[in-house]
């Protein structure tokens, strides 16, 4: 058994708008003539600062944290939605992407029916989806 995911010095920042009554750039300008410097408008927020892990084949993990802990922005990054300002990560093998609970799951269709189009959504063959039907209702 070797590694399916490894992840090194993975890193991802976010440059957000300070909340202002004006527009930013008129509030650049208005803050450089009255202060002589050009405050930026916006803020950098760090969701994922040099993470590095593995997982081995086999292994279950799971993802917990606080509120604004980098979960979904983790997730995001792993399954290339964003890619990461520094480090790298490898994945052995095929990977899908469920940031929410029912994402991809239709209403009107059976759990059974449901596999079978994530699978067709996914790239595989029905025989394919055969083939993983038991592992994935295991699971």
């Amino acid at each position: 058994m070797g590694n399916i995911l490894e992840v090194r010095q993975l890193s991802k920042n976010y440059r957000v708008q300070k909340e202002a009554s004006f527009p930013p750039t008129l509030m650049g300008r208005l803050g450089s003539l009255f202060r002589g410097n050009s405050a930026s408008p916006f803020s950098i927020i760090q969701a994922l600062s040099e993470l590095s892990f593995t997982i081995q084949e086999g292994e279950f993990v799971g993802v917990l944290g606080n509120n604004g802990a980098g979960k979904s922005t983790l997730l995001k990054v792993l399954s290339r939605v964003t890619e990461p300002d520094q480090g790298e990560f490898i994945i052995r093998g095929q990977t899908a992407s469920l940031l929410e609970i029912g994402t991809g799951f239709h209403p009107e269709l059976s759990g059974r029916e449901n596999i079978y189009l994530m699978g067709t959504l996914l790239g595989m063959r029905k025989r394919g989806v055969d083939a993983q039907l038991d592992a994935i209702v295991d699971f």
